[in-house]
């Protein structure tokens, strides 16, 4: 664990999984409107640090991550993909256009500060299906490259998840 400091791949993921289930609560929550900020915000948030989990387990390191992919999901995904995600999670391309659709504003940060203008936001399904695969299919991998192979294995031989990722609604 030492290896990682304070930000492990499974840290990370784990981190990707409370923002995702927090965009779902506050999604469905009758207080907002459909397309609520604070929701695709906390989406972007999930697949955020999915994605840089992917790439730290790959051994990309954090002030990379922090100063060259920043909050750029389209700059995640692109680097993940030539690191190899697709061995790992098979994104269909409506998946990885709803990822490329929320980088612009998420990375400009256009759910916290008020610009006027339109915004064209990406099918909420979509995207929480996009992220429910990433945080799922990273969650074995995350787990033997944070503790090692022989440990994570043993883990996970004990509890098969250590979290519980909701599935998506029905498309």
């Amino acid at each position: 664990m030492a290896k990682w400091g304070r930000t492990s791949p499974y840290g990370m993921l784990r981190f990707a999984y409370d923002y995702r289930v927090a965009a779902g609560v506050v999604h469905a929550s009758p207080l907002f409107a459909h397309a609520s900020m604070p929701a695709y915000s906390l989406m972007g948030q999930a697949i955020e640090l999915a994605l840089k989990s992917f790439l730290r387990a790959r051994g990309v390191e954090m002030t990379y991550l922090s100063r060259k992919v920043g909050h750029d999901l389209s700059r995640a995904l692109q680097e993940a993909r030539a690191l190899s995600l697709h061995r790992l999670i098979q994104l269909h391309d409506f998946e990885m256009h709803s990822i490329d659709l929320l980088s612009y504003p998420y990375r400009g940060h256009r759910f916290r500060y008020i610009v006027n203008g339109s915004l064209t936001l990406p099918n909420w399904d979509f995207l929480d299906l996009s992220a429910h695969l990433l945080i799922d299919g990273l969650h074995d991998f995350a787990i033997r490259s944070t503790f090692g192979r022989d440990e994570g294995r043993s883990m996970l031989s004990k509890r098969a998840r250590y979290f519980h990722v909701p599935k998506p609604k029905k498309l």
